[in-house]
This record gives C-alpha cells, sequence and structure tokens, in this order.
C-alpha cells in the first residue's frame, strides 16, 4: 500500500513545500529519517528520505552525489529539514534533484520529522483497511454474481474491480467466460494456457505485449477443471492477488464434478467414439457432438490405437488419465485389441508420445502405438484401418510408435498377406518378362527396375545400366509389349515397382531360410 506525495503536501499543519519535482505525485512507501552520508544500503525503494544534511559535505559535487545515490537507489523524494546546518537547501542539492527528477520537499523547523513519519504510517494504515474493505466489497459482488450468472458475470465484475482482462478456460483451453473480445488478448491467454499444459509456463505471470498474463490452473477434487487468466498492465498488488485468488476459488467450484460425473463423461465419450466408428452409422451426423469433449471446428483429428496382447482394461484407464492430466480434447474406447483414443491433429506428437511414456512406467507389456494421418471430424472411421496398419508395421520393425503418414512401401511389403497379395496381383506382368527365353529379354527386368527407381528419367535409368538411352527406350517398349501395360501410365508404374520389390523380399526372405 502506498501514499502519495500529493496527498502528504496537502498536510497543511506539516507545513511542507515542493521546492523541486516534475511527478509530485508519486507513491511512497516508507519515510526513513537518517544524516548518513550514504543511507542507500538501508533503503528498498519507494521512501521518503528525511535529513537535515548534518553530515553532509559542503561542496557541491558532494551534495550531487548524496542526490544521485538516492534516485539510483529508488527513493522517492528528499525532505530537506532547513533551520539547523542549513538555513536554506543547498542550490546544488535543487539542481541536482532536478536533474535526477527526485521530488525535494523543504521541511520547516518547527515541524520534527517524526510529525512526518506519523502522518504517513496512519495514512498507509487507513489505506490498508479501505483496501481490505474494497476487497470484501468485491468478494461479495463476485459471489453474487457467480451465483447469479456463472463465470461469465464473475470475470465481469473481476474485471471491472481490478481494471484488468479476465478470462475462463475449461480444462481444454476452451474459453467459457471472458471479459474482452479482443481476439490478439484470447489468442495470447491460449499460448500461454498451452505453454503451461506442456510445462513450459513456469510460475508467475508472462510479460506480453498486452501486459502480465497470470493463469491459476483450476485443480477440482480428481484433476484440472479449468484456468483463471488475468491480464493486467502491471503486476497486480497483494489485495488484487488476493481477490484474484478467491475468484479462482469460485470459478473451481463452478467448474468441477462429483467423481461419479467424471466417470460417466468419460463413458459418453468413449461411446461416442464407438458411434462414430461403426460403419453402420456412417451416414448418421454424430461429429458435432465431439465439441461437447473440447474439439473445435475445423480441428483436424487423429486417430491412435495402441495395441498390447493383454492387460485392455488397465490399458484404457492409463491412456485416459494420461490425456486427462494433460487437460487436451479426447474421447477414447476400448477396441479389438487395445484401445483408441482421438486427439487433435498439431498436438498429435507430443500427446502420443505422453501416452508411450505413461504406458511405458507400467508393468503392460509390448505396447505399440499406431497413428492415422490427419483426419476431418466427420471421418474418424477412416483412421481405424490406417492406425492399425501403422501399428502393425511398427511391431514389425521393432518400434513403439508408428505414424501412418510415414510408413513407406517396404514398410508395407513387410507384411507376410500384403506382399502375398501383391505377387499375385503382379505375376501375370512380372512372368510374361521372365518366362520369355529370348537372350534380347535377358535385361528386361532390371532394365524396368533401373526406368521405376529413377522416375522415369531415361538418362539417370541408362547410365545406372551402362547402356546408352536408345537401348533403354527399345527395351522399354519391350516390356510394355510383353506385359501389356502402359508405361505412362502412373497406376501401371506404381503396380510394377512393388511387384519387383514383393518378388526382392521373396528372394531376400528365402536366402535367409537356406542358409
Amino acid at each position: 500500500m502506498t501514499v502519495t506525495l500529493d496527498w502528504l503536501l496537502g498536510q497543511k499543519e506539516l507545513g511542507l513545500t515542493l521546492v523541486a519535482s516534475s511527478s509530485p505525485g508519486r507513491p511512497m512507501s516508507w519515510v526513513h529519517t537518517t544524516d548518513a552520508v550514504d543511507p542507500t544500503p538501508w533503503l528498498t525503494g519507494g521512501e521518503l528520505v528525511l535529513t537535515t544534511g548534518g553530515q553532509l559535505d559542503a561542496s557541491e559535487d558532494a551534495q550531487e552525489a548524496y542526490v544521485r545515490r538516492l534516485a539510483e537507489a529508488g527513493a522517492t523524494a528528499l525532505g530537506f529539514g532547513v533551520g539547523l546546518r542549513f538555513d536554506r537547501i543547498p542550490e546544488a542539492v535543487r539542481r541536482a534533484c532536478l536533474d535526477c527528477d527526485l521530488p525535494l520537499l523543504e521541511v520547516p523547523l518547527p515541524t520534527p520529522f517524526v510529525a512526518i513519519s506519523q502522518a504517513v504510517v496512519r495514512r498507509l494504515s487507513e489505506a490498508e483497511v479501505e483496501s481490505l474493505q474494497e476487497a470484501l466489497t468485491s468478494q461479495h459482488r463476485m459471489v453474487r454474481a457467480a451465483v447469479r450468472g456463472g463465470p461469465q458475470a464473475l470475470v465481469g465484475v473481476l474485471s471491472r474491480d481490478l481494471r484488468c482482462h479476465a478470462v475462463v478456460l475449461n480444462e481444454y483451453g476452451v474459453v467459457v467466460a471472458t471479459s474482452t473480445r479482443d481476439r490478439s488478448v484470447l489468442d495470447t491467454v491460449a499460448e500461454r494456457w498451452r505453454r503451461l499444459g506442456e510445462g513450459r509456463g513456469g510460475s508467475g505471470g508472462a510479460a506480453t505485449e498486452h501486459g502480465v498474463v497470470d493463469i491459476q490452473r483450476l485443480r477440482g477434487r480428481s484433476a484440472v477443471v479449468g484456468g483463471l487468466a488475468v491480464v493486467h498492465d502491471t503486476p497486480p498488488p497483494a489485495n488484487d492477488r488476493l481477490l484474484i485468488n478467491q475468484a479462482a476459488g469460485i470459478v473451481t467450484l463452478q467448474l468441477d464434478w462429483p467423481a461419479e460425473l467424471i466417470t460417466m463423461y468419460h463413458s459418453l465419450g468413449g461411446t461416442l467414439l464407438d458411434l462414430l466408428l461403426d460403419p453402420s452409422l456412417a451416414d448418421v451426423p454424430l461429429s458435432h457432438h465431439l465439441h461437447h469433449f473440447g474439439f473445435e471446428r475445423p480441428a483436424m483429428v487423429v486417430l491412435a490405437v495402441v495395441t498390447a496382447p493383454r492387460a485392455h482394461t488397465r490399458l484404457a484407464k492409463v491412456v485416459v488419465d494420461k490425456l486427462e492430466d494433460v487437460s487436451t480434447p479426447h474421447v477414447a474406447s476400448r477396441v479389438a485389441g487395445g484401445v483408441a483414443f482421438v486427439i487433435l491433429a498439431d498436438e498429435a506428437p507430443r500427446l502420443v508420445d505422453l501416452v508411450d511414456q505413461a504406458v511405458s512406467e507400467t508393468a503392460i507389456r509390448d505396447v505399440v502405438i499406431g497413428v492415422s494421418g490427419p483426419l476431418p471430424r466427420d471421418t474418424i472411421a477412416d483412421g481405424m484401418a490406417p492406425a492399425r496398419e501403422a501399428a502393425a508395421a511398427a511391431r514389425r520393425l521393432g518400434q513403439r510408435i508408428g505414424w501412418f503418414n510415414n510408413l513407406t512401401v517396404s514398410a508395407l511389403l513387410a507384411d507376410d498377406l500384403v506382399r502375398t497379395q501383391v505377387r499375385a496381383l503382379t505375376a501375370p506382368a512380372l512372368s510374361a518378362l521372365t518366362d520369355d527365353p529370348s537372350p534380347r529379354d535377358a535385361e528386361l527386368v532390371a532394365s524396368l527396375e533401373a526406368y521405376l527407381r529413377h522416375n522415369g528419367s531415361w538418362e539417370a535409368a541408362a547410365r545406372s545400366l551402362g547402356v546408352h538411352r536408345h537401348t533403354l527406350r527399345g527395351r522399354i517398349e519391350r516390356i510394355e509389349a510383353l506385359t501389356g501395360l502402359s508405361l505412362d501410365v502412373a497406376e501401371s508404374r506404381a503396380l510394377l515397382l512393388m511387384g519387383l520389390m514383393a518378388r526382392g523380399e521373396q528372394r531376400v526372405l528365402g536366402d535367409d531360410r537356406e542358409a
């Protein structure tokens, strides 16, 4: 709590005169009386320093240095008592105060320094009481507003009383109530919330272009239920922080749910995911219900499948608890062979890693996670096959996480079923190249592979074979005649390349078995 110089000068019984100042409205936190040549070791900033200059050197350099030390220590003002050692304030002191922008007060001889100290202490006490009364009044207003109008009414009172922006977020970072419509402020709050969720927020407020953004995570009986963000021009004083803490408590009570409701909420999310994955309900508009679980349009999502041989019930709890702990939009459900969950696509890398870490800390073994590519909310069912495919590929490669978008043809052909199907599909065309005993056809397979792997570049493919490009052109024409496929068609090129890769994989496996 502070008292301003203006107020002190208004106490006529003290007889104080403002000699030099460009800012008489400065606040002071205390009064410090001293005649020490250097009182700065005992100053913390904000004090009115009172002196008679009893030990002050008479030289102008020493007097100017004295004033500079006070200004650098953060003193609010200098009160100079006249009538004892100095009949009037030295000109060097006055000039230095002007240069350092340090307010200078003249204290007449009849005014004891203790009277000034008592006046300031008395005013500080009165201001403290007034501040507490204002805080109590604000608290009552907040409670009444919250009871009548919920979080939106509460942030309105908090914003008016503290002259700040106030925003309430749910556990997913979605705005529940706000005192401002400024999109840049809301974006700044959202970014700060994300940093807190990632453990990068630290403690205390964060300085931004909009001021100091301070967010309290609201922890209910079993989990984080949201957050209260307050945006101040400057860091809030103690009494304002008290009000913010009280507001956070009120909002927590309004957002928190009993454990039974939380369990039911997760169960509803699982039921919704089951319905979204049901092929027979593909034409039923269900995806819009995802907004109840924190998903906002038009954000893309991914479907992840956590696969394990056993312990599916416990696995589901580990997955849901971790996603709930980081307060991210999600729905999860048990599926054949494991647990499926849907999350926002742009958060997938971080969240899948967190789920993997949580599972690795349990006794559940042989867990592999497969993740689909980005999906619109109304096509979530389309992600199940890619997610399972990614998990199967990762398991074959000895990896814990598989991303469908990172799969290559080689990874797909590592699956026995896929490889068998590709060989069956391409056998007629490739057999036409290998069954003809003509010497001129002996290099057809090698020429075809070189051409395909060099993306149809005649020069590069011919160079890799050590032949002229015209020779290669002749061979490709022969290949097209034998197979009946045009290599100008992308699907034909893809089919033949996969067939060649499947044959190569077969030879490698055969060699290994013979060895």
